[in-house]
């Protein structure tokens, strides 16, 4: 019906959005910027909209979708619709998928949706294959704290840290380095 009319359903499951500065249920007390989140994990949408602000960068739109949403009897459906949302938001420059494990054919479908846009796109998904998140030119993120480094170094025009040392680019962007 959300999908009909044009609509974000946010949830079942959610509880943490923050929409145009505005915070929704749960959500942190974070900075304004280019980098949008969508989460099917609220717990993780709020650790790298903390993370992001840490190290210096904002949050366009955090949009949390429901833990369920990648599961293979939903679809995805609503992380596709934030996506095509993000996309059109003047003020996201960079976007962060999050979830708990998808799906596989979810994971699929997304990761598809994701690498057809013109926006950067930063994947975490817990168990997600960084080689198949690169085949659809998209940013594997093993951690929060390297979805964070990655969307802040991408906000900024700078190279992209490495993957094994998150702690250290998350410390380096914070400091400006990055």
């Amino acid at each position: 019906l959300a999908i009909e009319r044009g609509l974000l359903l946010m949830g079942p499951d959610c509880g943490t959005a923050i929409l145009d500065g505005v915070p929704l249920g749960f959500a942190n007390a974070v900075r304004r910027g280019e980098i949008g989140l969508i989460g099917a994990s609220g717990t993780g949408l709020q650790q790298v909209s903390s993370l992001i602000d840490l190290a210096g960068g904002g949050v366009s739109q955090a949009i949390g979708v429901g833990g369920r949403d990648l599961d293979a009897r939903v679809g995805g459906r609503m992380m596709l619709a934030a996506l095509q949302r993000l996309e059109a938001d003047p003020g996201t420059r960079v976007i962060v998928l999050i979830s708990k494990p998808p799906a596989d054919e979810v994971a699929r479908l997304v990761l598809r949706a994701a690498g057809a846009l013109r926006t950067p796109v930063v994947v975490n998904f817990l168990s997600g294959e960084p080689d198949v998140i690169r085949e659809h030119g998209l940013v594997p993120a093993g951690t929060f704290e390297s979805a964070a480094a990655a969307a802040v170094a991408l906000s900024r025009g700078a190279p992209l840290p490495a993957e094994e040392s998150p702690s250290k680019e998350l410390a380096a962007a914070a400091s400006g380095q990055i």
